[in-house]
């Protein structure tokens, strides 16, 4: 019964879903929208009375596209904030008399007033607003049709009178058409001499053009002369100004250094005169101290040689003063003759500082008459430069003035020239329009003869009765065709003939990846090996997604099936079968390996795939019509491939486009196989874990995961066996910051999960165009949140394991040693704690020893 049960509950979500969306639209007429009228209708010499207000109830009351409900403004107003309708359409009092007012030459837009309850339904809103605009056509066509009648009548009735009025005035058009014809011959003659006249005078214009280019050439030289006038002018004034400049600077600076000079020199001459003084003073004093140095050493000198003579000395003695004597007599007399140099010296001194004097006031006189002659010059040049200046100047204005009137000159000569131009050009415009001209005038006297000819033989269509046509409108066609000018043919390609059998490739994939979920669900996703010796892991994956692949193939057999007795439409029955059940067995493969990978994560996981895949697999909008997060992960999503699938085999197939989808719906379910049988070998330790903290609640049932091997690592179990006491101190320092941090770290991790989900939902509250991305921004925090606190959750397990293999004893780590080798084998492992594996062990050594024996 529950695999009964499994078969047809997924297949009911699909079948109630087709079912009771059928055909919606056909029961649009349920859908009550209240009218009300208040139009007090109007008068036009047009249209005469009309009421279009009344006309729009005449014809609501035949449409039963929505369920119209005809009342009053306050009754509308009650049952649409009821609920009892879904929307109110009111045609106010002067609604006929805005319309009219177009003729009028008063226009004001008729308006209507829709108004819609948006609570009551998603869908009724869209309904009702076709309603509205499906009315606002109707008006429009009403309109259109009382025009249309109106002007075709008066025009019907005007036939006779049009009739009468053309015999009348036969004679009389005929005579007015002679006239107008002889005027425009006249006039075609006036205007032939009025063009010769101006080709005329085209030469004329062009002589007297060139002649002003002739003297604007002139005036160009003159004006070229001037400036160059004008610039030896600037010139010469320039060097007079220089010259001025560098006189003054002259004048200035050789005084300065004349009386620079001057200065210097005369107090040099001071400075001389000065010292040669003082140094007269000193040679006179120095000369009288040596005259009477030498007095005394002559006097001396004598004195000694008279006591040499008077003494009486051996010659021993005396002959060696004497010749002391006579050196000091030789030196004595050297001096004298020094001093007397001197005073000739002194004696020469006194004439030089005599002349020094004289040079002084010498130079003096001079710098005076230099002062006074370049006093003079520098007098003669400030009263002739000025003079000469000025004339400069009035030259060059007078040449500034002549230029400024030769540029005047050249102004009016280019204004008169192309005053000329214009004038030529509109010589040549009028020569044109009158050329026009006459060639229409021609034109209208051969129309005219044509439009007498025409006339007439409108007369003689009247008496042959071909204004019967216009006699014998029918207002009553005219004004439909003018109401509705055209008709919208619409055909459709591929087309599909209800609209349940359109949501059918959504219902039904939705209804097998359901399907799917609840094997994952009900039955047990590991094997039992009980009485299997050395199952391995793929042998176990492939083992138990066969079983259940049996039962997929069944629901899908029984969706389709279903389906077709439902009447859903299709282009080839075997083809609607084989693609639902092969969809579904491609859920089953993903499913399969997510669940068996991940464990209830991997339940989740399939969950929120559901959740995404309802609005970004394109099963209801189109996709370009959803946010572009769901665009960005439509390629990616099974759902994709297998909704494109069912629609062909419904609507009808294109090209390749099938097998397309059929191929990658193929290659998601064989990676879906192969990734999910190597991750069931490699997560099962952290399955074993999860489902261990899960069972602790005493809320959640797990099944047990069977482990590849041993769970303790071969290279932990032979450094155990090594040294035990190292391991053990190892492990501990290994694992003593997560020891101690973990509570610390889970409540974090759960924190800052849980206010990402919170900041997250806040942007998606004042972020209107970005929901979509938001929402799988959501989605991933909580997986990256997930995955986190199980990474946790293992490391905190795997410390457990490292001190429980640190007390087993010797012999059970020779086991574990045996597990881990054996583990590399991929052979599901037997667990200790498990009877039936104890069981197992049993038997098999029985056999062992009975086989020995």
């Amino acid at each position: 019964m529950i695999v009964i049960g499994l078969m047809i509950t997924p297949a009911l979500y699909a079948w109630l879903n087709i079912a009771a969306f059928w055909d919606p639209y056909s029961n649009t007429g349920e859908i009550g929208v209240a009218v009300v009228n208040e139009d007090e209708g109007g008068d036009s010499e047009l249209t005469g009375p009309i009421d279009v207000g009344a006309q729009v109830v005449s014809q609501l009351k035949e449409n039963d596209q929505l369920g119209w409900q005809f009342m009053d403004a306050e009754e509308a107003d009650d049952a649409l904030r009821k609920g009892d309708v879904y929307g109110s359409i009111t045609v106010p009092s002067t609604f006929t008399d805005d319309i009219l007012s177009m003729f009028e030459g008063t226009y004001s837009p008729p308006t209507l007033v829709y108004q819609v309850n948006e609570k009551t339904s998603a869908i009724s809103p869209k309904i009702t607003d076709q309603g509205a605009t499906t009315l606002d056509a109707t008006i429009s066509s009403v309109v259109k049709e009382r025009i249309a009648e109106a002007v075709t009548t008066e025009l019907s009735n005007s036939g006779g009178d049009l009739e009468d009025r053309l015999a009348n005035a036969q004679s009389g058009a005929a005579n007015a058409f002679d006239e107008t014809a002889d005027t425009m011959a006249s006039a075609s003659a006036s205007l032939t001499r009025i063009q010769e006249r101006l080709d005329q005078a085209q030469p004329t214009v062009e002589s007297t053009q060139r002649a002003l280019r002739s003297v604007d050439g002139a005036l160009d030289e003159a004006n070229t002369a001037l400036t160059q006038v004008q610039s030896i002018m600037t010139g010469v004034q320039a060097q007079i100004d220089n010259f001025s400049e560098a006189a003054t600077t002259a004048y200035l600076e050789s005084t300065g250094a004349l009386a620079e000079g001057t200065s210097a020199a005369r107090g040099a001459i001071s400075a001389v005169t000065g010292e040669l003084e003082r140094a007269g003073t000193g040679i006179d004093s120095a000369l009288r101290d040596a005259s009477a140095f030498t007095r005394q050493s002559d006097r001396a000198i004598a004195q000694l040689e008279r006591l040499l003579g008077g003494a009486a000395l051996g010659n021993g003695v005396a002959g060696p003063l004497q010749d002391a004597l006579d050196d000091l007599r030789s030196q004595n007399d050297a001096n004298s003759d020094l001093i007397n140099s001197l005073t000739g010296l002194q004696s020469d001194a006194s004439g030089a500082l005599d002349a020094v004097s004289e040079a002084s006031d010498a130079l003096a006189a001079a710098t005076d008459d230099s002062r006074d002659s370049a006093g003079g010059l520098q007098s003669a040049t400030s009263d002739a430069l000025p003079q000469l200046q000025a004339a400069i100047s009035r030259v060059n204005a007078t040449a500034g003035n002549f230029a400024g009137a030769l540029k005047s000159t050249q102004t009016m000569l280019g204004e008169a020239n192309s005053l000329l131009d214009g004038v030529s050009d509109q010589l040549e415009g009028t020569g044109e329009v009158i050329s026009n001209f006459a060639e229409e005038v021609d034109g209208i006297e051969s129309g005219l003869e044509t439009a007498k000819a025409d006339i007439l033989a409108l007369n003689a269509a009247s008496e042959g009765g071909l204004l019967d046509t216009v006699t014998s409108l029918d207002s009553d066609g005219v004004s439909r065709f003018v109401a509705s000018p055209a008709t919208v043919e619409s055909n459709a390609v591929y087309p599909v003939a209800t609209y349940g059998s359109g949501m059918a490739a959504l219902f039904t994939n939705l209804s097998l990846w359901i399907a799917a979920f609840m094997l994952m669900v009900i039955f047990r996703v590991e094997v039992d090996k009980k009485g299997v010796r050395r199952l391995t892991v793929g042998q176990a994956y492939r083992g138990r997604l066969a079983l259940l692949a049996v039962l997929g193939v069944g629901q899908g057999l029984v969706v389709s099936i279903g389906n077709l007795l439902l009447g859903v439409q299709t282009e080839n029955v075997f083809a609607f079968v084989a693609t639902t059940v092969f969809a579904g067995l491609s859920y089953l493969s993903i499913m399969y390996a997510l669940v068996a990978a991940l464990g209830h994560v991997g339940r989740i996981i399939a969950v929120m795939l559901a959740f995404l895949q309802i609005p970004g697999a394109s099963g209801i909008y189109p996709i370009e019509m959803t946010p572009a997060f769901f665009q960005a992960i439509y390629p990616l999503l099974p759902f994709t491939y297998g909704i494109d699938a069912l629609r062909e085999v419904i609507g009808g197939f294109y090209g390749d486009h099938y097998w397309r989808a059929m191929g990658t719906l193929l290659f998601m379910a064989l990676a879906a196989l192969l990734i999910g049988s190597l991750l069931r070998r490699w997560m099962s330790n952290v399955n074993v874990q999860v489902n261990k903290e899960l069972e602790s609640t005493g809320l959640i049932v797990s099944e047990r995961v069977e482990v590849v091997g041993t769970s303790y690592r071969l290279t932990d179990v032979i450094y155990a066996l090594r040294d035990r006491e190292a391991f053990r101190e190892e492990m501990d320092h290994r694992w003593k910051p997560l020891r101690e941090n973990y509570d610390r770290l889970l409540r974090v991790s759960v924190i800052v999960g849980v206010a990402g989900v919170v900041v997250l939902g806040i942007i998606a509250r004042f972020t209107s165009s970005q929901k979509a991305l938001v929402f799988g921004i959501v989605c991933l925090w909580m997986l990256l949140v997930v995955a986190f606190i199980l990474m946790l959750e293992y490391a905190k397990q795997s410390f457990a394991r490292a001190h429980e293999l640190s007390e087993l004893p010797e012999s059970e780590l020779q086991s574990a040693v045996v597990g881990a080798g054996v583990g590399g084998t991929s052979v599901i492992q037997d667990d200790p704690d498990d009877p039936d594996d104890s069981e197992d062990r049993a038997d098999s050594a029985d056999e062992t020893k009975g086989g020995q024996a």
